[in-house]
């Protein structure tokens, strides 16, 4: 029913980072082949530095895909931000997710916009952030549509973000750009602090754009490593009929390859009850 990628990075991050496995790209690979994910998920910034067809490679040698680019670390390392008041900052910003749409053009991977959207500075007009940061996701689903990209937007909580933080909200967000490569990406552990009710913001997705799915748990160990209930996000996802990657985007401990390990084993446990539970009930 699903497909299963991992989180990685090929840089250096805090322990404290929430990315599941570390190193190069052949050790991450290796790593997720092992434990029998279907993708990667890489955490990158500046990816000129970075040989796609090398990792196209390198990941198709372990028969892995790569299912998304996430690009955060050019905000929280490197300050870009599509809506900076800086005219000449927002220009650097643009032309560096534009190298990360040509990266997931090579991979044939979802573009993440997450962190780069920026924070509207204290007392700012959300309106005018907010139009500002349509303007910049036009110009990124135009570029991309080029390249047969999907573009995801990412609902965030809101200690991280201060907009288009539940489930709902992003997706109102995202209908009424009306762009045929745009979706939302949903994260669990962002719902577990904004939504209501869970599995009501999943079904709120039903014959909507749901592109993409992070699971972590409300601590944000590996699902099965706190309190959410998978069984009951998975039969909402099943329920509203998506078929995409779920990825686990959790914390490297006890250590990454054993949080890779447990979350994966959980998530197909969990997924296996819910195709169970569907079968008897017809």
């Amino acid at each position: 029913m699903f497909l299963y990628g991992v989180s990685a990075s090929l840089e250096e991050l805090p322990a404290a980072q929430p990315v599941t496995l570390r190193g190069s790209i052949d050790a991450v690979c290796a790593e997720a082949a092992e434990i029998g994910y279907d993708a990667i998920e890489l955490h990158l910034r500046e990816p000129a530095r970075y040989d796609a067809a090398q990792i196209k490679k390198t990941a198709g040698s372990y028969n892995l895909a790569v299912c998304a680019i996430a690009n955060g670390m050019e905000y929280t390392i490197g300050g870009l931000c599509l809506i900076d008041d800086d005219q000449k900052k927002r220009g650097l910003a643009m032309a560096r997710m534009l190298e990360h749409a040509d990266l997931a053009a090579m991979l044939g991977a979802r573009l993440i916009v997450g962190m780069m959207r920026g924070n509207i500075p204290k007392g700012g007009d959300l309106a005018k952030y907010q139009k500002r940061f349509e303007l910049a996701l036009a110009q990124i689903c135009e570029y991309a549509e080029k390249k047969r990209v999907l573009v995801v937007i990412e609902s965030i909580l809101r200690y991280i973000s201060n907009y288009l933080n539940g489930v709902p909200e992003t997706m109102d967000f995202i209908t009424e750009q009306k762009k045929d490569n745009l979706s939302l990406h949903i994260d669990t552990h962002s719902m577990a602090i904004e939504e209501k009710n869970l599995s009501e913001s999943i079904l709120y997705c039903k014959n909507k754009p749901l592109g993409y799915v992070h699971y972590s748990d409300n601590n944000r160990m590996y699902p099965g490593g706190g309190a959410l209930d998978f069984k009951q996000l998975t039969r909402a996802l099943a329920d509203i009929g998506y078929e995409g990657y779920i990825t686990l985007e959790c914390l490297p401990y006890p250590d990454q390859k054993e949080a890779a390990r447990r979350g994966l084993d959980y998530m197909k446990s969990v997924e296996r009850a819910v195709c169970i539970e569907r079968y008897n009930r017809r």
